[in-house]
């Protein structure tokens, strides 16, 4: 029987009514289809937290069994592109859980659990190396082997021979001529591509659950800082911005920060935010660390899709992972009635980390109207 990891840690990160939202967000997280469009031929280039909120429990149950096996292959840096390739293939569920028996010439669903994590870490391992990853952030290569892992091996050399990488034209190719120039129809051509064979998007549909990757989106420290208050919004949302969690989840990104807790120890913990503004929060936990400002992971936060406390009908900006709320409890808003005694609590902000927040392009919610005094958000478009 397969052991559920222990949920308490991460809900409690997500308080503040992150409870209610969480279920939806990583709901909307499975279920967005990434479709590749009409133009078929031309598609368009406190303590440790390690559980990713990309990931359904039933994957996460399974991290440590896919650790050891990877270690096994000197492979335990991409421990998160193995567990995306098993959310997309099983979401966790059944027995072959990375899909992996036609790699072994066998029937779909034959192997048994064990022997589809040992199979599918072998061979996703083979692809990837074949491909040339050079590290976990590799997203060139990545996408080459994960397609490889989806198409073989075979594809990689096509993919190299033809253009040197991959590319969603030459993917469609492949499968053009695997398929003997046999279309999909319907919902199938949608969901898997215009051609009978494999899955003509699976980098696309992998990569949405891995957190590992930068992104088109990423930007570097101190790019953030030196746009305009008035464009900021434009700025991280060009194409418009989102109305819904799965509109969301092509900008957010999850980054594993340091932080310095209340028993003077350094931990490290995970947010998910935006991923303009990853490199730029990480830098700002780090100066945290430096001035030794201690952080509860249980109550600090960021992206939370969800509408606002005081209207109902409008989204809060937590939902455009652009707010951090730093340890909540210790920071009471004019709304929530709870303590802010800076100089006292140790947990409660303070000028210098005011100042830390504000050198890297944030506004401070203590620097609002009595009505709107809300010292632990940290924001970076003044909402």
């Amino acid at each position: 029987m397969k052991k559920m990891l222990p949920l308490v840690g991460i809900m409690a990160v997500l308080l503040l009514s992150v409870v209610v939202i969480l279920p939806a967000t990583i709901t909307s997280v499975i279920t967005v289809i990434l479709g590749g469009g009409e133009e078929e031929e031309n598609g368009s280039d406190a303590e440790s937290i390690t559980l990713s909120l990309l990931l359904s429990p039933e994957v996460e149950a399974y991290r440590n069994q896919v650790l050891k096996e990877a270690a096994k292959h000197k492979m335990e840096a991409y421990i998160e592109l193995f567990l995306a390739v098993m959310q997309q293939e099983s979401g966790g569920n059944g027995q072959d859980v990375f899909q992996a028996s036609e790699s072994k010439g066998l029937l779909p669903n034959t192997l048994s659990v064990n022997e589809s994590i040992q199979q599918g870490v072998a061979y996703l391992t083979a692809m990837i190396k074949k491909a040339g990853c050079e590290s976990p952030t590799d997203m060139a290569h990545i996408r080459l082997a994960l397609q490889g892992y989806n198409f073989g091996g075979a594809y990689i050399d096509y993919a190299v021979k033809k253009d040197g990488k991959w590319t969603q034209k030459n993917t469609f190719a492949f499968a053009r001529q695997k398929s003997k120039g046999i279309r999909n129809t319907g919902i199938r051509a949608e969901q898997l591509g215009p051609w009978r064979y494999g899955d003509q998007y699976y980098t696309s549909h992998v990569l949405r659950y891995y957190q590992m990757q930068s992104g088109d989106n990423a930007a570097e420290t101190g790019e953030p800082v030196k746009i305009p208050l008035n464009n900021r919004m434009t700025w991280l949302f060009p194409q418009g911005i989102p109305d819904t969690a799965a509109d969301m989840q092509p900008y957010l990104t999850q980054i594993e920060v340091p932080v310095y807790t209340v028993k003077k120890k350094k931990s490290k913990m995970v947010l998910t935010v935006h991923k303009k503004l990853a490199a730029e929060i990480c830098a700002v936990f780090e100066e945290l660390v430096k001035i030794k400002f201690p952080v509860d992971a249980s109550c600090t936060a960021g992206y939370c899709f969800r509408y606002m406390a005081s209207n109902s009908n409008r989204l809060s900006y937590h939902s455009y992972g652009c707010v951090v709320d730093l340890n909540w409890t210790h920071n009471g808003a004019s709304y929530t009635g709870w303590p802010y005694k800076p100089g006292k609590d140790k947990l409660a902000v303070t000028k210098k980390v005011v100042a830390v927040w504000k050198r890297h392009g944030f506004y401070w919610g203590g620097d609002w109207s009595a009505s709107s005094f809300d010292p632990m958000h940290f924001t970076y478009v003044n909402h």
